[in-house]
């Protein structure tokens, strides 16, 4: 009946596709409010043991998280290779190049999305990355200009000091811009170069085509037919091509461009989506740090059914030119925490009112903070994972309840999704294997641990009261 949201262990109907109505998302129950997780390495923990997979961990972690009411996952649908090894990424890849598929992987990938249906889980497929993390953008542009070197950032490398004596279990330690690393405008300008180089947007346009045609070898669904595959996002993270100043808190929110090469990326890309999908969802995984004229051009295409924001407040701030980051991982005091959830409730209050202006539901779909690692100062490895998460617990109320609030009071907020679920794996514990990744909640570009939910965590508690609460709101109301 409308009303009685599908539990959360109940297989997704073959039928039931996600639709947006007005600033709400529903399906064949009604309401549908998204509780989600950030779980990227879903087709590559899928893989046989031999390509580096874990099998027995996939299924535990999924039964883990819709035990925890958690209903929606985001996951990477695309990675890709070089012609030699690269660091700091998702191995193996998906693409190895253009129109080279590692068939066992698009197999994890195939067998994720199944055991996801089981568990009525849903799914965004995010079809590429700004991110050196899984090749990316930088991957299609290298390719397009004869494999020319990437201008890497700062980057977690797990092969570099301080090592640990068992082999293959070393922590690592960031590289140093001019010293083994670029400057991120200088990485950032050099993957933007898929908006303008035809080549390098051709061959993401026919992984795009390539993935979508799939069908599932291991249920025989095709991807499009799938109601499982909640979205397609066009990628994770797509960045200004062209930022003319910064202004708004934290010098965070860029200055209107109307000329920006994003706008028409965008508005291409997700025509050519909905060309090939018409029954399922289309976002484009954008920020929104960028401010209100960015997050209204960027969302208000008829082809994009929703707006979608991340929030990061250790990571923005002092990326952008001010003189202090939002929120200091090592600050006990809780000053730095109430400046983090103040940030917060203004950042979810401003996006739902954006999103109610252009008429578009808003999804919460990343933010995190690191543990209580002023605790871990003394220690060899800075994410332990021995540290306490009281700010983390409390900023992950306010978060939660801020966009949960919005969603009752008929703002445009419709789920939350949080990065990213580590589940069973610990930093303590690590292993790097054949391929070089320890597959944490942190993708390979950056310190594994840092921002990682494992499965006895208290910040599972609070994703699961999200559910029981607003699931409990929607009965109530009959909808």
């Amino acid at each position: 009946m409308p009303g009685a949201p599908r539990s959360h262990s109940a297989a997704i109907a073959d039928d039931d596709f996600v639709y947006v109505s007005g600033l709400r998302l529903k399906d064949a129950h009604g309401l549908h409010y998204i509780t989600g997780l950030n779980y990227w390495a879903c087709m590559n923990l899928a893989t046989p043991a031999s390509l580096g997979g874990n099998l027995t961990r996939l299924t535990t972690e999924l039964d883990q998280m819709a035990a925890h009411g958690v209903n929606h996952l985001r996951i990477m649908a695309a990675s890709e290779g070089a012609p030699t090894p690269q660091p700091f990424r998702m191995n193996p890849p998906l693409l190895d190049s253009p129109g080279k598929y590692n068939e066992e992987v698009f197999a994890g990938l195939d067998r994720c999305l199944d055991e996801m249906g089981k568990r009525g889980i849903r799914a965004t497929m995010t079809l590429g990355n700004e991110w050196q993390w899984s090749g990316g953008f930088a991957q299609f542009v290298s390719w397009a200009k004869n494999n020319t070197a990437i201008p890497y950032p700062s980057s977690w490398n797990l092969t570099a000091e301080p090592q640990r004596k068992e082999p293959r279990t070393g922590w690592g330690s960031y590289t140093k811009e001019g010293i083994d690393a670029q400057p991120y405008g200088s990485f950032t300008d050099f993957a933007n170069l898929i908006y303008s180089n035809k080549q390098a947007e051709q061959w993401y346009k026919d992984h795009i085509k390539t993935v979508m045609s799939r069908r599932n070898s291991v249920n025989g669904r095709l991807y499009t037919e799938d109601p499982t595959i909640m979205t397609w996002q066009l990628a994770n993270e797509p960045q200004a091509s062209n930022e003319v100043g910064h202004e708004g808190p934290y010098n965070i929110y860029l200055q209107a461009n109307p000329s920006d090469l994003l706008f028409p990326w965008v508005e291409r890309t997700s025509k050519y989506i909905r060309s090939l999908a018409p029954k399922q969802l289309i976002s484009v995984g954008l920020e929104s740090k960028q401010g209100e004229y960015y997050f209204k051009q960027v969302h208000n295409f008829s082809t994009v059914d929703y707006a979608t924001t991340h929030c990061w407040v250790q990571n923005w701030g002092k990326l952008f030119r001010c003189q202090r980051g939002v929120y200091d991982m090592n600050d006990a005091t809780g000053v730095s925490l109430q400046n983090a959830k103040d940030f917060a409730k203004t950042f979810i209050a401003d996006t739902s009112k954006w999103g109610r202006e252009i008429g578009k539901p808003v999804f919460l779909e990343e933010f995190g903070m690191a543990r209580d690692n002023w605790e871990n100062l003394p220690k060899e490895y800075p994410y332990l994972s021995s540290a306490k998460t009281t700010h983390k617990d409390e900023y992950f109320e306010t978060i939660i309840s801020a966009a949960m609030n919005e969603f009752k009071g008929n703002g445009s907020y419709v789920g939350t999704c949080p990065w990213a679920y580590g589940g069973i794996w610990r930093p303590e514990t690590q292993y790097v294997n054949d391929f070089g990744m320890v597959w944490a909640g942190d993708p390979p570009h950056e310190s594994p641990g840092w921002y990682d939910l494992y499965d006895t965590d208290e910040a599972m508690n609070i994703v699961a009261r999200q559910q029981k609460n607003i699931t409990e709101w929607i009965k109530a109301r009959e909808y």
